[in-house]
């Protein structure tokens, strides 16, 4: 099914990319992953920083090769990958399209519709009648419907067969186990997928043919949005939550799959907060809980394996070291350490997003006529505590409303051009270093 249209008047046909051969497509310094990490509705952040870097890897002739996504990055994984025969501009313009259909009408069932259906199932269970679990808060329907539409499936299978991108992987948790499941397609001629368990023994890569099943598994917010059942492929089949639930280590599969250099975009800051004993003595209800949970879950492990990937550039760039190293990976049956250069693109600040969701939200939904309008955002600010000095992180990963979309795209673009102007080679090899002051 095509892809939605983009708002601005359509342009001039363009050159379609060539497929080329793998090597072609990948570059002279090899494959290139774009990690695109978990979000929610801040994932508009990733779009706008998309919106600035995708145009300037094209102008220094880089093609990302790998694609890998959680959760809400998983979407635009595949979303990209849908629009790899395009050049960058088109690329953004169509990527842009398609979170313009990512409103809260287009993404879950209004609460009200689903109290019934939550009531009874609820019930169900409380009577010991488990045929019929509660498995999410919200109906997620609208959200299956969407991405049938907004993506362009047969173009997406079509940019893997002609190795336009070499790999698409879609990270998911099994719900009984833990176990965190790449979802991957190939390109025909792409090497074999690592495995089948990855070291740590916790994650490991499946090959099949992706669909809408495994997107929705891998955005199946625990709790808020029902779990997944999976189907294909068979090896795999079974119940799916968020791919960001047990994720710890978000580049790893990029590294794995081979990747010589790494572009990760991510919806948190990449800086912890700094000690506020003030702010730390603050009453707490269940929307501050709810708030830390998240910002652990997926703010965390990108901040800290990027810290890892800076030390492990270091390390691989130590001649002194290198050759003990090399016999300790050798010894566990692992490849030699590399240097792996890497563009980290997230919030300057932790509290940006969820400043402006707040800000929206009073602008948009609290008043009497807002509320009317959409209550369910007024109910869960209210259930969640409306006076918490964390609410606003909540609401960023739920607010699917366009005011924010375009307020926090803004930020996006604001950062992308930041470390354009800060990394004028682009790559980096060494830590990120914490704002000044």
């Amino acid at each position: 099914m095509p892809p939605a249209e983009p708002r601005r008047p359509a342009r001039p046909t363009r050159t379609s990319r060539p497929a080329g051969s793998p090597r072609d497509r990948a570059g002279e310094d090899g494959d290139v992953a774009l990690v695109l990490d978990a979000g929610g509705a801040r994932s508009a952040y990733q779009v706008g920083v998309l919106e600035v870097l995708l145009p300037e890897l094209e102008r220094r002739g880089v093609h990302p090769t790998l694609h890998l996504g959680t959760s809400a990055g998983a979407l635009l994984a595949a979303a990209l990958t849908s629009t790899a025969h395009l050049d960058a501009e088109e690329q953004v313009e169509r990527l842009v399209a398609t979170l313009d259909q990512a409103t809260k009408r287009h993404v879950i069932r209004p609460l009200w519709q689903q109290v019934p259906v939550v009531a009874l199932r609820y019930a169900s269970e409380t009577l010991g009648l488990s045929v019929f679990r509660l498995r999410g808060l919200f109906g997620t329907g609208p959200l299956a419907r969407t991405l049938g539409r907004a993506i362009s499936w047969d173009s997406l299978h079509d940019n893997l067969e002609q190795g336009r991108v070499h790999a698409l992987s879609i990270v998911a948790t099994a719900v009984r186990t833990g176990e965190v499941v790449m979802f991957t397609e190939t390109d025909p001629d792409h090497r074999d997928l690592p495995g089948p368990e990855t070291p740590d023994g916790y994650r490991r890569f499946v090959r099949t043919h992706l669909g809408v099943e495994h997107l929705m598994a891998s955005s199946a917010i625990p709790t808020l949005f029902p779990s997944v059942r999976v189907e294909s492929p068979d090896e795999a089949a079974g119940w799916y939550a968020d791919g960001a639930t047990r994720r710890r280590v978000p580049l790893a599969p990029a590294l794995e799959l081979g990747a010589e250099r790494v572009v990760a975009v991510g919806t948190g800051s990449l800086h912890p907060r700094t000690a506020d004993p003030v702010l730390d003595r603050t009453p707490v209800d269940l929307g501050d809980g709810g708030a830390t949970l998240l910002g652990s879950v997926m703010d965390d492990p990108m901040r800290h394996d990027l810290r890892r990937l800076a030390e492990t550039n270091a390390m691989a760039a130590d001649e002194d070291l290198r050759p003990a190293l090399d016999r300790h990976r050798a010894s566990r049956g692992r490849p030699p350490y590399r240097v792996v250069p890497y563009v980290a693109i997230a919030p300057e600040r932790g509290d940006a997003l969820a400043d402006t969701a707040l800000e929206v939200f009073r602008e948009n939904h609290k008043s009497w006529r807002g509320t009317l309008s959409d209550p369910d955002l007024q109910v869960v600010h209210r259930l969640l505590g409306s006076d918490s000095p964390l609410q606003g992180e909540l609401l960023s990963y739920l607010l699917f409303d366009p005011d924010f979309f375009d307020a926090a795209r803004d930020l996006g673009r604001r950062d992308g051009r930041t470390w354009l102007a800060e990394h004028p080679d682009l790559w980096e090899t060494g830590p990120i270093q914490a704002p000044a002051g």
